[in-house]
C-alpha cells in the first residue's frame, strides 16, 4: 500500500487571520468551519498515477479541533478512473497511512464524494470549484519585506508539514454537507508531499 505524492495546497477557513486552530487555540468562531484543497502535481499509489487530479474536504470541527468528531465530505476528482478514485479515498481518508493519518485521526462524521472540480494557481492566488457546492478564491499576503507572503513553520496542528505562506480568502461559499460562506478570512498556501 505504498504511495507517494505532491503538489499544490490551500486551506481557507471562517476563523480571522491568522487562525489559532494550527497552534491548539480555539477558533475565532463557535465552530471551525474549512475547506482544504489539494492538487497533485506528480505521484501514484501501487503504480496508479495521480498527477492532475484533485481532492477537497469541506470540514466543520468544533471550536477546538483537537476535540475530533469533526464533520467531513471529502470531494474526489470525478476525472479519475474507478482505480484512482479508490486510491484517492485512501490517502484523504488516512487509510493509507502517512502524515494525513494524523489529521483524519479527528475525523467524526465523515462522506465521500466524486464531483467535477476545477483549480487554479495563478501566482499567489488560487481558485477553486467543487460543482454547485464550493466556490472558493484566496490569495497570498505580502509581508514587510515586500517580496513573498508571511510564513509559519512547524505549527502544532496542520494537514501538511511544509511551511505554510499566510493568506486572505476573498471569497468562500460551501453549501453541501453543511453551509457557510465568508469571504477576508484566514488561508494557507503551501506545497505539499505525502508519503505512506
Amino acid at each position: 500500500m505504498a504511495y507517494r505524492i505532491e503538489g499544490d495546497y490551500f486551506e481557507a477557513c471562517t476563523c480571522e487571520a491568522s487562525c489559532p486552530c494550527i497552534m491548539l487555540s480555539p477558533a475565532t468562531e463557535d465552530t471551525c468551519d474549512l475547506v482544504l484543497v489539494w492538487h497533485i502535481r506528480r505521484g501514484e499509489k501501487d503504480g496508479v498515477d495521480l498527477g492532475g487530479l484533485d481532492a477537497v474536504m469541506a470540514v466543520r470541527s468544533p471550536k477546538v479541533m483537537t476535540e475530533g468528531a469533526w464533520r467531513v465530505a471529502l470531494y474526489v476528482d470525478d476525472r479519475a478512473a474507478e482505480p484512482q478514485r479508490a486510491a484517492l479515498r485512501d490517502i484523504f481518508t488516512g487509510k493509507s497511512g502517512g502524515h494525513i493519518a494524523n489529521v483524519a485521526a479527528l475525523f467524526g462524521d465523515a462522506r465521500v464524494l466524486e464531483a467535477p472540480i476545477q483549480f487554479a494557481a495563478i501566482d499567489g492566488r488560487r481558485t477553486l470549484r467543487v460543482g454547485e457546492v464550493l466556490d472558493v478564491e484566496v490569495e497570498e499576503l505580502t509581508g514587510m519585506s515586500g517580496s513573498g507572503a508571511p510564513v509559519i513553520e512547524n505549527p502544532l496542528l496542520g494537514a501538511v508539514t511544509q511551511p505554510l505562506r499566510q493568506a486572505r480568502s476573498k471569497h468562500l461559499r460551501y453549501e453541501g454537507d453543511f453551509t457557510f460562506s465568508t469571504a477576508g478570512r484566514n488561508s494557507f498556501t503551501s506545497d505539499f508531499v505525502y508519503e505512506g
